[in-house]
């Protein structure tokens, strides 16, 4: 299965599969665990920030130790 078009937009199949509850935020590789983080600002909760970076730091450790530590510094 193809996560992405040729475009390079993330399919949705992939949405279903890899997003949230509501296909939001879909993390499969490194791209878009990057995407994801730098998108987190617009989850609905707090907990829905948690669980991107949580998911994220699967394929992008680096990125989502930074996101953890300048959500720390924001709250």
């Amino acid at each position: 299965m193809a996560n992405r078009t040729r475009k390079g937009n993330v399919t949705a199949e992939a949405r279903r599969r890899y997003g949230d509850d509501e296909g939001r935020f879909p993390i499969f590789d490194r791209r878009s665990a990057e995407s994801a983080l730098r998108l987190r600002g617009h989850a609905r909760s707090e907990a829905e920030r948690q669980s991107i970076i949580r998911r994220a730091a699967r394929y992008a450790p680096e990125a989502a130790r930074r996101a953890r530590e300048a959500d720390r510094e924001r709250h």
